[in-house]
């Protein structure tokens, strides 16, 4: 029998050759880290690319966790959290602006410093750290230029732009460096608190957004998060939030509600409610995909009043022909359209405990029909360990090679990363299918189908249930 490291490299060295196949068959080598972005990149998306880079993730990152030794491997992880410090340093720094105008020949970090206005022994300390996590690269000693991963982030604005317009930094880009700003800023602060927040008495079985560790964190008692983003001294917090959760929607194109969930085989003038659908992103692409189905996009008045705005550049017809109609309501109240057709609430019951969710999804259930559909479009936490098959349609994932873990460990790690920043912000929370199944049953709804965006488990699983009847 082969040893794990062995098993882990096998399924490593197939991975590669499938990514490698792939790119060939495109008349492509694959992209080294310190090659600019170019054409080949679309060969990422390919649905068996993915697949293979999933597994290969996965192996790799058990393969270390197998090959060190115990007290290094812990050691590492301990003082990881020095790495979104680093990161938040350099984004915040412009020092991903300042390498891109200084061209392929780099800069050495004395001139960067220089117009970062900043210290140069503190920053070649966070640069040296970075570029031994491949986020940028050193050509030379304290010389470095940018590569694939510090790109990421780069604004493409000039430094003068920012420098003269701070506020309006991420205006404009995709979000990622608003996502390293909030990360390294509010997720950090609240973070520190998770284990502060779990063992005190006053706080270890709070399940309220008003004391969530980071209310915690930063001695915040005058409501939840939004109202704490809403201070005069949070304006450039908020802002950045907004842009950054923008960037993480990016992530997954609009039309991706289109996928799961058969939304062609609803009957013409079907209505669809979005609960909390906020700009009406997901309805939008509905009503233009379908053009026999008519969507209400529900939300507090000032975020329909945006939606209204982006719908008249989006998609106009729609909104005047009444196809999509945007309404203020609060989900915690009666909901005012009874027997819908499909109620949707996507990312919105991971942003709130169970006692919350069980009351929004109890209204919905009160004012539904007993041929009402409702679709959940929210992660799907999956166990390392195996677990016993669901009988429910579309639940299963495939078995990954031994010996993975069941959830492909780092692959899938993005799930729970969202599970903790549920807990950070609002005392909420992920959940795994066995919990949606009894929090639903318990507000009326039964799973019938779920849908899986990919063989990890996928960042967003659509849940598809139905009413349970009520006896009479």
């Amino acid at each position: 029998m082969p040893s794990p490291l062995r098993s882990l490299l096998a399924i490593i060295q197939k991975s590669v050759d499938e990514i490698e196949g792939a790119y060939e068959k495109r008349g492509f080598d694959f992209p080294s880290i310190d090659e600019p972005p170019s054409e080949r990149d679309t060969v990422r998306l390919d649905p068996s690319v993915q697949a293979a880079t999933a597994l290969l993730t996965s192996a790799a990152y058990q393969l270390i966790a197998n090959a060190q030794a115990p007290q290094a491997h812990i050691f590492n992880v301990a003082f990881g959290f020095f790495l979104p410090a680093a990161l938040r340093a350099a984004m915040e720094t412009d020092v991903v602006e300042i390498l891109r105008e200084a061209g392929p020949q780099g800069m050495h970090v004395n001139e960067v410093a220089k117009k970062a206005q900043v210290e140069p022994r503190k920053l070649s300390s966070i640069m040296c750290y970075l570029a031994t996590h491949h986020i940028f690269r050193e050509i030379e000693p304290d010389v470095y230029v940018n590569n694939r991963l510090s790109s990421v982030w780069d604004t493409g604005k000039s430094l003068e732009e920012i420098k003269s317009n701070p506020l309006e930094k991420f205006d404009g880009t995709n979000g990622i460096a608003a996502l390293i700003g909030h990360n390294g800023d509010v997720v950090y602060k609240g973070a520190g608190q998770i284990a502060n927040h779990m063992m005190a008495p006053d706080t270890a079985f709070e399940d309220t957004p008003e004391r969530s560790p980071l209310m915690l964190a930063v001695g915040y008692d005058k409501g939840s998060v939004w109202s704490w983003f809403e201070e005069p001294s949070n304006e450039l917090r908020l802002r950045r939030f907004g842009i950054a959760m923008n960037g993480i929607n990016s992530l997954q194109p609009p039309d991706e509600i289109l996928k799961g969930f058969d939304w062609a085989s609803l009957p013409k003038g079907s209505l669809i409610v979005d609960v909390g659908g906020g700009i009406g992103v997901s309805s939008i692409s509905i009503v233009k995909a379908f053009d026999h189905l008519k969507c209400i996009v529900q939300d507090r008045p000032k975020v329909v009043a945006n939606g209204i705005e982006h719908c008249k550049k989006i998609l106009p017809d729609a909104l005047s022909s009444g196809r999509i109609e945007y309404q203020g309501h609060e989900f915690f109240e009666e909901q005012p359209h009874i027997s819908a057709t499909v109620f949707l609430l996507k990312q919105i019951t991971h942003n709130w405990s169970d006692r919350y969710v069980t009351r929004i999804l109890r209204r919905l259930r009160d004012a539904a029909a007993p041929t009402t559909t409702l679709v959940i479009v929210d992660p799907i936490i999956v166990h390392p360990c195996p677990a016993p098959p669901s009988t429910i349609p579309g639940a299963n994932l495939p078995a990954p090679p031994s010996p993975l873990l069941s959830n492909l460990s780092i692959a899938n790690a993005s799930t729970h990363f969202m599970d903790q920043n549920m807990f950070v912000h609002f005392n909420a929370q992920e959940r795994t299918l066995d919990h949606l199944v009894e929090l639903l049953a318990s507000s009326g709804w039964e799973i019938v189908q779920v849908h899986r965006p990919d063989v990890s488990g996928g960042y967003l699983s659509q849940i598809v249930a139905k009413t349970i009847p009520v006896p009479n």
